[in-house]
């Protein structure tokens, strides 16, 4: 939502995401020129009204703030001058910022120098206001850096065509370094290639990942790139989803909804009808950039109510298959013990989703009777879910020392995963109805003697 203009992908109910399966942030792709339309006065509003709405119901917030866009005010921009339209804030070219005017889809915008010593300086003073004001909130999921490109995207495709230099970009990048330390940063694969030789990209993409910086890319299922990139399921980049080298969740976005509509390469329920002449579904594009990505965040790119009307399946699917999702395969646990001895058992676990966890979890365990006497609350410190990597089988051991069990008898052993920055329960791969009231699981009983 917010993505592409103040307008664009709006919600008509609030409430709407509550619905939607594993909803877990928006989007605002704003231009800078909504925000500050006059030097050091800004406008957070459109920001804020979002935040009132939507934090409070559980959900994070993402952001790219683009200097370059190509639609119009008051739709895409903040601003309009003789005709112009300006992402980045009329007043910076008033300060003597160079820049280029360009006309696509018969719409004039203004495209700044990247290199601007004037905008350079004053991209400075606003992320710096933004920064102060948003970094390091616990419902900010990630910012992008947004600074170049159409969108923020870091090509020029609909504008100068002139690409930026890795000099300007590495710059750019910097600038975001310099003011985002609390929270996740993130840029497009485009932004790390366009226009570049092999040796800029490889440098480019070796320092962003260094810095903790972590890839997007919003091009999956541009007609384009189904066409050209089939065998890596439109991914461009697919040599960048490396789990040796990437530390950070990765994030996948999908053309706009209702443009892979009218390219025919969405067809059915849950776009599961393979299109004439081609060879896999819509769907099945999808599923394989999620895998190919290890996209831990996906975004479908249009109204919630059409897409979740149109692909109410596919939606359960995806919510599972991106990012992580564990199973315990199995519990090896004896079925009686001596209660003077440690309680020793083991776990297998799956990871069915496409990607691992990249924070740490905590396994809280429990053993409790059918009456509710509990023998022993605590956590397992053995346990390393950062080691339950996708598709793949972990056994960990685990062990409660005798002297921590309170009484004998006839126990269930319930556990659950827990954030231990949140507090908030990580739902397994199990039946509901092993839950119980505080959200453990049970998965095996043992008699202590």
């Amino acid at each position: 939502m917010l993505d592409n203009g103040v307008e664009n992908y709006t919600l008509s109910d609030t409430g709407l995401p509550d619905s939607f399966p594993g909803m877990d942030h928006m989007y605002l792709r704003l231009a800078w020129s909504y925000l500050e339309p006059e030097e050091d006065k800004f406008d957070w509003h459109y920001i804020d009204d979002e935040v009132e709405k939507y934090v409070a119901r559980g959900y994070k917030i993402a952001f790219k703030i683009a200097c370059k866009e190509t639609g119009k005010k008051p739709h895409s921009v903040g601003q309009e001058q003789n005709g112009v339209q300006y992402a980045t804030p009329v007043w910076i070219e008033k300060a003597g910022a160079k820049g280029q005017g360009t006309e696509v889809w018969d719409v004039k915008s203004w495209t700044p120098d990247w290199d601007d010593p004037i905008y350079l300086e004053k991209l400075h003073n606003f992320h710096w206001a933004f920064a102060e004001r948003y970094d390091g909130e616990p419902w900010v999921s990630y910012i992008g850096v947004g600074s170049i490109g159409e969108w923020g995207e870091g090509h020029t495709s609909f504008s100068t065509r002139v690409p930026p230099t890795f000099k300007e970009v590495k710059a750019h990048i910097d600038l975001h370094l310099d003011h985002y330390k609390k929270n996740q940063l993130v840029v497009t694969d485009d932004l790390l290639y366009y226009g570049k030789n092999e040796d800029e990209v490889n440098e480019l993409y070796q320092y962003a990942v260094s810095k903790g910086i972590t890839l997007r890319d919003d091009s999956l299922l541009v007609g384009y790139y189904v066409d050209v990139n089939i065998e890596t399921f439109s991914v461009s980049h697919p040599h960048f989803y490396d789990l040796e080298k990437l530390k950070k969740p990765t994030i996948l976005v999908c053309q706009h909804y209702h443009m892979v509509l009218e390219d025919g390469n969405w067809i059915g329920k849950n776009g599961e009808k393979i299109p004439p002449e081609k060879t896999i579904s819509g769907a099945d594009i999808l599923r394989g950039a999620i895998q190919t990505m290890l996209a831990t965040f996906i975004g479908y790119h249009g109204y919630l109510e059409q897409w979740l009307r149109d692909n109410p399946d596919l939606t359960r699917e995806l919510a599972n298959l991106c990012g992580y999702w564990y199973f315990p395969k199995s519990i090896e646990i004896p079925a009686k013990m001596d209660k003077a001895k440690d309680l020793g058992f083991s776990i297998t676990w799956l990871n069915k989703g496409v990607a691992p966890a990249y924070n740490q979890y905590e396994i809280e365990c429990k053993l409790e009777s059918d009456s509710g006497e509990i023998a022993y609350l605590g956590k397992l410190s053995e346990s390393d879910n950062l080691t339950w990597l996708p598709d793949s089988l972990t056994t960990e051991n685990y062990s409660i020392a005798s002297s921590y069990i309170k009484s004998k008898g006839i126990f269930n052993v319930k556990l659950k995963l827990t954030d231990p920055k949140t507090r908030e329960d990580v739902a397994l791969g199990l039946s509901a109805a092993l839950l119980d009231n505080q959200g453990f699981y049970n998965l095996a009983t043992v008699e202590i003697n």
